[in-house]
């Protein structure tokens, strides 16, 4: 089993970045955002007051979320 987490989160203060890390998150992510997502060197662009509930709808579906050290 390994220990990656499912997706990175970056907070670079007035924007977070969601990064995949596995197939799995890779593939979520593209059939759930929208031709207008964001990305931005890898990750999706997240604005900070979302990521709470996006965390917690990630981990309802059984991925796992790291932060970034």
């Amino acid at each position: 089993m390994s220990n990656t987490a499912d997706f990175v989160l970056q907070n670079h203060g007035s924007v977070c970045l969601l990064c995949p890390m596995t197939e799995a998150a890779s593939d979520h992510l593209e059939a759930n955002t929208s031709e207008e997502a964001m990305w931005f060197a890898g990750g999706l662009v997240v604005e900070p007051r979302y990521v709470g509930d996006l965390v917690e709808s990630l981990s309802d579906e059984g991925f796992s979320v790291s932060l970034a050290s």
